[in-house]
């Protein structure tokens, strides 16, 4: 649009947020000082000179000089734009009346209709940013308006002065003002509609323009593509001359022609599936790359709120250490150490998950004990718990939950923290959690205490929010109910709180039953399945057929990743369609993954057709390991019997009778 008024383009110092209106501004200017001559003409062709020409003209010349205004000063340019039409309109009227007495009735009712259309220049010159240069201008207006009739009168040149009676005279006066308000108001919702859509359009705009950049990069692999073809269809040309000159070769040459074109009605449908394919793929990426920003915030915060106990409990512990004179001491506090350094390598291995999340493999739900994590977060909250706290449990409803563990543990850590951080001073701490299991089998887990509460009805809104805190007598960075949140969002579920001022306050946690617990698959290739098993915390490999070295390995890789992330102790392997292991990759199994497995907690592995005379020497070899291992292994021909085996021996394991 500017390419084309050149002349009345802004200047480069004007801000882009300002340049359209100080561009309109200029075109309006103009289009007003012609007006005001195309005006002049006409009066001066009805009435010839008269006192008031001169002001016409003066007004020509200043909306015709306010371009060159703005490109000194556009604040100046556009106040002038905004306010010239109506004081010079005011001084018109007054002027007119003083010096042509004869004509003064025209100019009683032209006058304000010239300062009631001036409504609108306010919002055709500014932003809606520049609100206060909008409200200055209206206000000028509905000054002259509201001050029109007591001016005319204290120079006595008044309505009822110069000889007038018409009583409809105040009825103008309000349909004015009245025209004013309706004016103003809708200019202004106009303006903050057209704002707001302006910010949205930029916004578009912007996308489209990423958008547009991406197929300028697809249309570029098209063109190369069309002179691909466009080689080929010359070849043709060429082909077809060669057979019109030999007549002997025209049924061979068509039938090239033909197979030419198929192939190429093929290319464009390959092409067209690749171009389908790379937008599904950058969609995808998209996404990735919001939810991985999102994950590696939550992780900074939990790094953050997380470490900081057991890190100040092994720092002090160390200088304790330092300081102690007795044996006996040191001893005592190294183990401390030693234990607080356990907790710190747990707290840490739970981090490893969380930051790992984009992974299908930690998006796996294990089968986790309550009572289990809740004897964890004891020990880390160890140091905050005194004599008098009663706490009371309850998870016979709910014992169970199948989720990731770091994060169940972390939002268990995080509301017992904040129980006893904002604990009433004036009464011993109580905190009762329980969990329940409602009817579509979520988990509820609650956390109740009878603290200093939370004022909901001015702070609901900002109890999960990043950094806000309601209790400033405590240290903290109001990180951890906006921990909680993020992390209970992640697992698809729910959370609500209910509190009152020095009464207390409860938070009910709603986590849903995941699908499919019992395969939740964790690594997929044409060569083998790999999933884990929550109701058994077993990982199950399944070969689909003959394999090479790099993809044995490659499964294994993932086995072993598998079985140190949730300490399985047992295994599952289905080797009937594996086909036959090269020596090297047999020996890097037994030697290498099998022992660092059995360091993370392996204890059984039940293997299906691993007894066939094909593996003869493989079976024998896993035999001597397992055994010096001091590991079970134990044979089956079917998978279904491997994995009752298993649930048996996880139940034995885990101390739960048949």
């Amino acid at each position: 649009m500017l390419s084309q008024f050149n002349t009345y383009a802004p200047s480069g110092k004007i801000p882009d947020a300002l340049r359209q209106s100080v561009f309109i501004t200029n075109i309006l200017s103009s289009i007003f000082a012609f007006l005001a001559f195309i005006l002049f003409g006409v009066l001066f062709s009805l009435f010839g000179w008269t006192k008031t020409s001169i002001f016409i003209i003066l007004v020509s010349v200043i909306f015709g000089i306010i371009p060159v205004i703005n490109r000194v000063n556009y604040n100046v340019g556009r106040l002038l734009f905004c306010l010239v039409p109506v004081y010079v309109t005011f001084g018109i009227s007054l002027y007119g009346k003083l010096k042509v007495p004869e004509q003064s009735y025209i100019t009683y009712f032209d006058a304000r209709f010239i300062i009631l259309v001036t409504t609108i220049l306010p919002a055709i010159a500014f932003v809606i940013e520049e609100k206060w240069k909008i409200t200055a201008c209206m206000v000028s207006t509905l000054v002259c308006l509201l001050l029109f009739d007591p001016v005319h009168n204290a120079l006595g040149l008044g309505y009822f002065q110069r000889g007038f009676t018409a009583r409809s005279y105040y009825y103008i006066n309000y349909i004015a003002l009245i025209s004013f308000l309706v004016l103003s108001f809708g200019v202004i919702v106009l303006k903050i509609i057209t704002g707001r859509a302006e910010v949205q359009v930029k916004k578009s705009i912007q996308e489209l323009n990423s958008s547009n950049r991406l197929l300028l990069a697809k249309n570029e692999e098209l063109m190369s593509l069309n002179e691909s073809m466009a080689q080929q269809s010359e070849e043709l040309i060429r082909q077809k001359k060669e057979i019109q000159e030999s007549r002997e070769l025209i049924a061979e040459a068509n039938l090239l022609i033909s197979q030419q074109q198929e192939k190429l009605v093929e290319s464009n449908k390959e092409l067209a599936k690749l171009v389908e394919q790379k937008t599904d793929a950058l969609t995808w990426t998209n996404e990735e790359l919001i939810r991985h920003n999102n994950e590696l915030r939550q992780f900074s915060y939990t790094v953050s709120h997380n470490l900081r106990a057991p890190v100040a409990r092994l720092l002090g512990l160390t200088d304790l250490f330092k300081r102690s004179q007795q044996d006996h001491d040191k001893n005592e506090i190294a183990l401390m150490i030693q234990r607080s350094g356990r907790e710190l390598d747990e707290v840490l291995k739970d981090l490893n998950q969380i930051i790992d999340l984009r992974n299908d493999l930690y998006r796996v739900r294990e089968k986790i004990q309550f009572q289990e994590e809740w004897q964890k977060t004891l020990f880390v909250l160890q140091d905050q718990i005194r004599p008098g706290y009663k706490i009371q449990t309850n998870f016979e409803q709910a014992p169970v939950i199948y989720s990731i563990r770091a994060m169940i543990q972390s939002i268990l850590y995080n509301l017992v923290s904040n129980a006893i951080k904002y604990r009433n001073p004036e009464r011993e701490l109580c905190i009762e959690i329980s969990t329940t299991r409602q009817s579509d089998h979520a988990v509820q887990l609650s956390v109740s205490d009878n603290g200093l509460g939370i004022n909901l009805g001015t702070q609901k809104d900002n109890v999960f929010k990043l950094y806000r805190r309601f209790h400033s007598h405590v240290d903290g960075k109001g990180l951890g109910l906006y921990l909680v949140k993020t992390q209970v969002d992640t697992l698809g579920g729910s959370i609500s709180i209910e509190s009152e001022i020095n009464r207390g306050t409860t938070f009910i946690v709603t986590l849903p039953h995941p699908q499919n617990v019992s395969k939740q698959i964790i690594f997929e290739s044409e060569a083998a399945q790999i999933y884990f098993d929550a109701d058994i915390n077993n990982t199950v490999i399944l070969w689909r057929r003959n394999i090479t070295a790099i993809e044995y390995r490659k499964a294994f890789q993932a086995v072993l990743h598998s079985l140190k992330t949730y300490n399985s102790p047992g295994c599952i392997t289905d080797f009937r369609l594996q086909g036959v292991v090269p020596d090297e990759e047999q020996h890097w199994l037994i030697g290498t993954v099998i022992p660092e497995a059995v360091r993370h907690g392996l204890k059984r592995i039940a293997g299906v057709g691993l007894a066939d005379p094909i593996r003869k020497e493989y079976f024998q070899r896993m035999i001597a390991k397992t055994e010096s291992l001091g590991i079970e292994l134990k044979l089956f021909s079917e998978l279904e019997d491997a994995i009752s085996w298993m649930e048996s021996y996880i139940r034995s394991y885990n101390g739960i009778n048949d």
